[in-house]
């Protein structure tokens, strides 16, 4: 407000101007008053709110206000704000002392401390819930489609699912059994063999498992597989089911070394599969003759023997050898030169057998009759003869019938081969004799 007299800046409790003297006549206004009392209270940081209900709005009738009476209002002003401020009814307020509010925070610090753990739990216990059902929800998807796809025979597709379905379930019998029926679609034969492994891995009696892998060994020619196979059978049920696929190593009787005599070798297999034999340290897998009788081996010769079992399925097993020497002066090795009885060529002639090997005699001759005939060879010593009926591969030991005696002719038209090989795995060229056999 301003000096009437003089226009000098005067305050609001100013009763005379400082400049002129001229005594100032006003009424009271209540905003100035309000205005003084709030940048009072402000100034002393003493409240944090303003209520509505403050005595800062009671109308004063008494113009003249003391410091001490303005003081007093600021302070009843700011208990009034204050209470009004507070979560508590007013009349709690005003009873609470400093003790008491001293006593309510490690409570309230409690409560507080208990409803964090509350909320916490709470949400740990929903979410562990909420992983549960996805994960199984996440299983039944993956599994329920692997079946759809599987149907469909999109194997590719199923495989997928199996595979996630196994990344949390490595050990699930159902799901590797489903695996192996994808890769039997598939013709996966590598991926079906991890899969049975770990499928007996699990289930060691599964026979199932074991036959399954043991066909795939046998497509594989893998006899070493079927070896161990049958070394780890968990049963009597397997082991007899696996036994049949065996092959035996076959055992020289005799035991290797320098004989200063003659000696006889005996060649034998505990399951009583076919042996073939050679004396000259070549394969017998190629070159080897089926062993029959005991071997005579002669003084003055020296035998690199090799021999090999072979089962019905035509599977050959491990080898066995041994080299023999007859007589200390022994210096005629049994090789692709030399006849291994040492009575030279079936002509009589002695020293190489890379000479031809003449033909067998066979008896009866070729013809047509009506009676039926014995058929016999003619089988020089220390020679074997092998015979068949059939033309459709090359006579060999391998594929033909070793002759032990009379054969009986056939009915109506054949044609019967044979040929004559020595212990080196030699042999003759194949001599054919046509039959006509009508009764």
């Amino acid at each position: 407000m301003k000096c009437a007299k003089c226009g000098m800046e005067l305050t609001s409790s100013a009763r005379t101007c400082s400049r002129c003297g001229e005594a100032i006549e006003r009424e009271f206004n209540f905003k100035n008053m309000e205005k003084e009392l709030l940048n009072t209270v402000w100034e002393e940081e003493t409240i944090h709110g303003i209520s509505g209900k403050s005595m800062l709005y009671e109308p004063k009738t008494d113009l003249q206000i003391t410091t001490d009476q303005k003081n007093s209002a600021n302070q009843k002003g700011a208990g009034m704000i204050s209470r009004h401020n507070q979560y508590e009814e007013p009349d709690e307020m005003e009873e609470m002392d400093d003790d008491d509010i001293v006593e309510k925070q490690p409570v309230k610090l409690t409560l507080a401390i208990l409803t964090s753990a509350a909320l916490f739990g709470g949400l740990a216990f929903f979410l562990q819930n909420f992983s549960t059902d996805y994960v199984y929800e996440k299983k039944e998807a993956d599994y329920l489609n692997c079946l759809k796809m599987l149907s469909e025979e999109d194997y590719a597709g199923a495989l997928g699912h199996v595979d996630l379905l196994l990344k949390s379930e490595s050990d699930s019998l159902e799901y590797l059994a489903i695996k192996n029926t994808i890769c039997e679609k598939t013709d996966d034969s590598k991926l079906q063999k991890e899969t049975l492994k770990k499928i007996i891995s699990l289930d060691a009696d599964n026979y199932q498992a074991y036959e399954k892998l043991l066909q795939i060994y046998l497509e594989d020619e893998n006899q070493e597989g079927i070896e161990k196979l049958a070394e780890n059978a968990p049963n009597s049920a397997i082991a007899s089911m696996l036994e049949e696929y065996l092959i035996d190593t076959p055992y020289l009787e005799l035991t290797p070394g320098v004989y200063d005599a003659s000696q006889t070798l005996a060649i034998t297999s505990e399951r009583e599969n076919s042996i073939y034999y050679t004396l000259d340290g070549s394969s017998p897998q190629e070159h080897g003759v089926l062993y029959s009788a005991p071997i005579p081996l002669e003084q003055d010769y020296i035998y690199s023997v090799r021999a090999v079992c072979k089962n019905e399925r035509g599977a050959y097993g491990d080898e066995t050898s041994g080299d023999y020497q007859i007589g200390i002066d022994a210096v005629n090795r049994i090789s692709a030169t030399t006849d291994p009885s040492g009575m030279g060529t079936p002509d009589g002639s002695s020293g190489s057998a890379s000479a031809q090997i003449n033909q067998p005699e066979v008896y009866p001759q070729s013809g047509t009759y009506t009676t039926q005939q014995q058929i016999t060879i003619d089988v020089p010593i220390g020679y074997q003869a092998y015979y068949s009926w059939s033309s459709a591969a090359p006579l060999t030991p391998q594929n033909g019938t070793l002759y032990t005696g009379g054969i009986t002719m056939p009915e109506g038209s054949s044609v019967l081969s044979v040929i004559v090989t020595d212990g080196n795995g030699n042999s003759s060229e194949v001599k054919q004799v046509s039959y006509t056999y009508q009764p």
